[in-house]
């Protein structure tokens, strides 16, 4: 562990540290529409040089600074990623006049400062900006504002990339599964916003929960799996991905048969096994639902390593059937533990009008017609055969379930709070 919570105080706040500490707390101006503000104040007093006990900051004492009170302020949420966690030192002489404000920023510390080196103060109280949505902190909102495009890719297109966010200090107390990191992106997906940049948004940090940063520190190590269940448990996502095989991850083209009719070698798709292996890094519960012999699937998908990510495999030879058949598909949802109820939360990926897109079809699985090969029909003979989606290349569908995660959850907050779908971010 890098950082030591205990090392200031194991206990809370003193009397006089914490009246001192609500007397000097710090303003924050965030962008008008900023959706997530703090809740907890983390404080250390500090009287002599040493490493921050909340961070990797050496916090240094000029001529004159008698203590700094440092501020661990705590965000539930930054639109990056599960949780926030900056920084504010105020230094102070013995009569606890302010003479110098450092503060975090994205991991660096920088002085809090004018152009003219003054301090950050209105009406006396140190005065902050936060970066919309990121809530790193600058003295003046100019510096932000040269940032506009920057800022506004990370609280939009760039929501959620952080999942849960695990740092050193927390390294030990937290394991999370992949599923649950994909919940929490979607999460903050869905709270991308166009970050106003009119700073009208004060918090007065005086006002929130102030604590030692001891009892910070325990309330994080509670707080953040509270999140991470509550957000597993409310955000809709895919319960299983079933996938077919044949020119859906391997070249039917490139196909070796022996003499019994197995196949023997074949190549992947361009793209195929990056797919699989990303889409299994990212927790989904991948099922191989293909018509042909087992043991030709067992050499290929083995040999080239995708057998090892799928959580089943439903063969038509073990089956006793071929797709469009529903006891396929039917098969696939009990082997993910599941029934015809979570059909609308599974998809099913072929390149087969007939047998992949209308079997899944009439079953209710969202239905994906991957387009990269031109051996089989293109065009749908009814429309049971008209797929949900459409996937041209393997590269193509992480996104595209990302997209149709999204859309679950969005449908699921309109129905929660009894309105008409959005339009999603950024639509005219």
């Amino acid at each position: 562990m890098l950082y030591d919570p205990l090392a200031v105080t194991s206990g809370p706040l003193s009397p006089a540290d914490a009246e001192r500490a609500r007397r000097l707390a710090p303003v924050i101006r965030f962008s008008a529409n900023e959706p997530f503000l703090p809740s907890h104040l983390g404080v250390s007093i500090l009287t002599a040089a040493r490493r921050s006990p909340s961070c990797a900051h050496q916090v240094t004492f000029e001529p004159g600074v008698a203590r700094v009170v440092e501020y661990a302020v705590w965000w539930d949420w930054d639109i990056g990623h599960l949780y926030d966690l900056e920084h504010v030192w105020i230094k102070l002489d013995a009569q606890d006049q302010i003479l110098a404000v450092e503060a975090s920023a994205h991991g660096a510390f920088a002085t809090m400062s004018g152009p003219d080196g003054a301090l950050p103060l209105e009406d006396r109280r140190v005065t902050l900006y936060a970066e919309p949505g990121k809530h790193a902190f600058h003295a003046r909102a100019e510096t932000m504002l040269a940032r506009r495009r920057e800022l506004g890719w990370a609280c939009a297109e760039l929501a959620g990339q952080g999942d849960i966010l695990i740092n050193d200090m927390f390294a030990h107390l937290f394991d999370f599964t992949p599923a649950q990191h994909r919940a929490v992106r979607r999460h903050l997906e869905l709270q991308a916003f166009t970050p106003a940049f009119s700073f009208t948004q004060m918090v007065d940090t005086a006002g929130i929960e102030i604590v030692s940063w001891p009892e910070l520190h325990g309330h994080i190590a509670r707080r953040v799996p509270e999140l991470v269940a509550s957000v597993a448990a409310s955000q809709p996502l895919l319960k299983a991905v079933l996938i077919d095989s044949g020119d859906t991850l391997v070249d039917e083209g490139t196909e070796v048969f022996d003499a019994e009719g197995y196949v023997t070698a074949a190549a992947l798709i361009p793209g195929a096994l990056d797919m699989i292996e990303a889409l299994a890094a990212q927790g989904y519960r991948l099922i191989l639902v293909a018509d042909g012999r087992l043991r030709s699937f067992e050499t290929v998908l083995g040999g080239h390593g995708i057998r090892a990510h799928l959580h089943a495999e439903i063969i038509s030879e073990v089956l006793g059937t071929q797709k469009p058949a529903p006891e396929m598909f039917e098969a696939a949802l009990r082997a993910a533990g599941l029934d015809a109820g979570d059909a609308p939360h599974t998809v099913m990926i072929g390149n087969h009008l007939e047998r992949d897109i209308a079997g899944a079809n009439a079953l209710g699985i969202t239905s994906i017609w991957q387009s990269w090969s031109h051996r089989r029909a293109r065009l749908a003979a009814t429309p049971d055969e008209v797929p949900r989606y459409l996937a041209r290349t393997p590269g193509e569908v992480p996104a595209l379930l990302a997209h149709i995660e999204r859309e679950l959850g969005r449908t699921a907050e309109a129905r929660r709070v009894g309105r008409a779908l959005p339009p999603p971010p950024g639509s005219a």
